[in-house]
């Protein structure tokens, strides 16, 4: 038996997984001794919350006739992808975003942190794209994980000028 989504689910996907990057990116810049890294941690939530109001909107323009399936997994595939990848690396809580905040030993190992949220959020973005309809919002996909590459550039540049 196949899984199903519907846009409005792959939407609050989405959304979830901004809000939990919001959160590590808050309490990572509340903990952060460095001025340039908590500028860079307030940036990025900043962003997060700004993906985050992309989602939304992308829900609020769905019709109701978009609680209907317009995607079906009929092996299940893309439900275990979904599934390992958030397991594996994305936060899936606020709590635990934030947990992994406190747990970085210092600057870099957060900032390390970031990166492969980022990149993860990448790779997600990417699957929730294959899972949307071209006129339910691909090109805001689309813009998400242009901007999110970005986010990896900036990270990485902070890297290496503190290391």
């Amino acid at each position: 038996m196949g899984i199903t989504f519907n846009a409005d689910e792959v939407y609050e996907m989405g959304m979830d997984v901004e809000k939990n990057g919001e959160a590590y990116y808050n309490k990572a810049a509340e903990l952060a001794s460095e001025p340039e890294v908590k500028k860079v941690f307030e940036y990025l939530a900043g962003e997060e919350k700004t993906h985050w109001e992309t989602f939304k909107q992308l829900r609020e323009e769905l019709s109701g006739d978009m609680a209907a399936p317009t995607v079906i997994d009929s092996d299940g595939v893309n439900e275990l992808y979904l599934d390992a990848l958030v397991k594996s690396r994305l936060f899936s809580s606020v709590r635990e975003a934030e947990q992994a905040a406190e747990n970085a030993k210092d600057a870099v190992a957060a900032l390390k942190a970031a990166l492969t949220f980022e990149k993860d959020t990448i790779l997600f973005f990417s699957m929730m794209k294959s899972m949307t309809r071209e006129d339910l919002g691909q090109d805001k996909i689309d813009l998400l994980i242009a901007e999110e590459q970005k986010h990896v550039i900036r990270i990485a540049k902070e890297i290496k000028k503190i290391s």
